[in-house]
């Protein structure tokens, strides 16, 4: 005696194909299919499914649906997760952030005195600098001078 056809169903997500067979092999040979798509868990034994009696009434024979399409299957996507904002680390994130801001701001005013005092100190040293060249010049002037005098013609 034959066994009795069992109903088997997947979807691709725009079809839904059902066919009547003796066993899951027989189903995917008639999906013509080299996938094992009832490992994968795709597919499935489903005698309830819509097209259960006209998948028996021509065994073998696949069934093929309309599932829907697109929007269907986006609809079947799960939906992302709203992250919920904790207050208190909002908070403190925010108090971080204008404690950091504030430490920036002190960092630069620092910077901005250090290089103006750098800036008088290399003033100071540029006007020593030319007041001991002037001294020196007119030193060394002096100097020459009486050498002159002093040698003999």
């Amino acid at each position: 005696m034959a066994r009795a056809p069992k109903v088997f169903t997947w979807s691709d997500g725009f079809h839904r194909y059902t066919v009547a067979a003796t066993s899951r092999v027989k189903a995917l040979e008639a999906w013509e299919t080299d996938r094992d798509l009832f490992k994968e868990g795709v597919a499935a034994e489903a005698p309830d499914a819509p097209d259960a009696k006209a998948a028996l009434a021509a065994p073998g024979a696949v069934i093929r649906r309309a599932e829907g399409g697109l929007k269907s299957a986006v609809d079947k996507l799960p939906k992302p997760k709203v992250k919920k904002v904790d207050i208190a680390a909002e908070a403190k994130r925010k108090q971080a952030l204008a404690e950091a801001e504030a430490e920036l701001e002190a960092a630069e005013v620092e910077q901005r005195d250090a290089e103006a005092e750098l800036e008088r100190r290399r003033r100071a040293l540029d006007a020593e600098a030319a007041a001991l060249s002037d001294s020196w010049t007119t030193r060394r002037s002096r100097l020459e001078a009486a050498i002159r005098r002093l040698r003999p013609r």
